[in-house]
């Protein structure tokens, strides 16, 4: 007799939970990228979208600002990004891609 689906679940939250663990060493990239290359910035970046849409699990709120949507690249104030302020809200011009990012009090949220 087979065993049927009672193995599945379990390896299911294994998994997620190690792509928890791979996001968060990923982060700690993120979080300083003055002391990495270039390169592995924008490779941290891109792997951690990835592995979040592989594995179902968001990334969280505190990451998901520093990376583009539209280009998946690192967002660094300054060299790949353009921050403005007005009228309360936050505008953010990835500088790679051009895609903009709108976030406020005002701006509605989707």
């Amino acid at each position: 007799m087979g065993r049927g689906k009672r193995g599945r679940p379990r390896a299911a939250a294994l998994r997620r939970k190690r792509a928890t663990a791979a996001v968060e060493r990923l982060s700690e990239i993120l979080k300083s990228p003055w002391s990495h290359s270039e390169a592995s910035v924008t490779q941290a970046s891109k792997q951690m979208w990835s592995i979040g849409q592989r594995h179902r699990i968001g990334l969280h709120s505190d990451h998901r600002i520093w990376i583009c949507r539209g280009c998946k690249g690192p967002i660094r104030p300054g060299i790949t990004a353009r921050i403005r302020i007005r009228n309360g809200r936050r505008i953010t011009t990835c500088q790679t891609c051009g895609r903009i990012s709108r976030r406020g009090p005002d701006f509605p949220k989707r």
